[in-house]
């Protein structure tokens, strides 16, 4: 029979590992941090993605995902979003529409972007492992504001899995 001792004791380890197993929450800084962004920053962003699609393609942002606890502070510098994420994936879009066949190609096949980021599965480096295009939809899988200088590198996976699914 477990005694209340180790009962209690069983219940305070299982506590513990839930909490620390459990997805970081965004606190009231990282709402108010993502909410001033995406009125003042984002709809820059946005516009530039879609003017290099050649048409409003929905951008759907799981800002809850993308935001990074403790780094509210950091969000307004383009280095955050914009350099890591944002700017390259315009930078495919225009390379891929630069000629009337690839705007072709992506107004009949790409339907949405989603932007989120998973600590669990998004690569460090390898860039081409965040992202997947199915149903019309490429899902950007990408850690802000890290390798901030790998913008060539986003751009060249974004661009090789748009070439290869158009």
């Amino acid at each position: 029979m477990i005694s209340r001792r180790n009962a209690l004791a069983a219940a305070a380890i299982l506590f513990w590992a839930r909490t620390a197993l459990a997805e970081p929450t965004l606190g009231l800084a990282e709402r108010r941090a993502i909410a001033a962004y995406r009125e003042s920053r984002f709809p820059a962003q946005e516009k530039a993605i879609q003017d290099a699609a050649g048409f409003a393609v929905p951008v759907e942002v799981a800002w809850d995902q993308l935001a990074i606890p403790g780094d509210a502070q950091y969000y307004e510098n383009p280095d955050f979003f914009e350099k890591t994420i944002f700017e390259p994936l315009a930078a495919a879009l225009k390379e891929i529409g630069q000629d009337k066949m690839g705007r072709e190609a992506l107004r009949a096949k790409l339907t949405s972007i989603r932007i989120r980021y998973d600590e669990k599965t998004a690569p460090a480096s390898n860039y081409a492992n965040g992202l997947t295009f199915a149903g019309g939809v490429l899902d950007v899988n990408w850690r802000p504001f890290a390798n901030v200088a790998d913008a060539k590198d986003r751009v060249a996976a974004v661009t090789a899995l748009l070439e290869k699914n158009l």
